[in-house]
């Protein structure tokens, strides 16, 4: 049994839908930061990071806006500041565990096109899901939020198909 501190601001995905409108780039960028590396602030946190997961040689396995826990944090100056960490790992498995027995988990929209064709998870699979999470930020949407996540949602993604890059996305 893991036991984590609860998070007092929910997920990003509650968290973006309550406040897009006031985020910046900047705090954006930072979000992304924090769930894929672990800064803040250049200081280095040990928390569960996608980073520190995969440094154990770990896979999360189901990685999307509902797993990215917020808390609110005084550090540093005293002010309020929102710190993020990934929750759910109880699809996690072990980077060596390559089988691949047809069983695929998550929501559709943030899972790897590989898995679909039959590939194992993997950690470029969770990469994938990063991908997913960093078009959520810059849009506040979920991906294919538009669309039924179906079969027939998999098989567009089979065929190449992604969430459109917005025009304001800085490049």
């Amino acid at each position: 049994m893991l036991v984590m501190e609860y998070a007092t601001n929910g997920d990003l995905h509650n968290y973006l839908q309550k406040n897009f409108t006031n985020i910046t780039w900047f705090r954006k960028v930072e979000i992304l930061l924090q769930i894929s590396k672990g800064y803040l602030y250049f200081e280095f946190i040990f928390y569960f990071r996608l980073e520190n997961i995969h440094k154990e040689d770990f896979i999360h396995r189901d990685l999307h806006s509902g797993n990215i826990l917020l808390d609110k944090k005084n550090i540093l100056t005293g002010s309020d500041y929102y710190h993020c960490k990934i929750g759910d790992l109880g699809l996690s498995q072990p980077a060596s565990n390559t089988s691949s027995n047809n069983e695929i988990y998550g929501v559709i929209p943030y899972i790897a096109p590989e898995i679909f064709n039959g590939s194992a998870f993997s950690k470029e699979s969770d990469v994938y899901c990063m991908g997913m999470i960093m078009w959520e930020l810059t849009t506040g949407c979920k991906p294919f939020a538009n669309v039924k996540h179906d079969i027939h949602l998999v098989y567009k993604i089979l065929d190449g198909e992604r969430p459109k890059i917005t025009e304001d996305t800085p490049k």
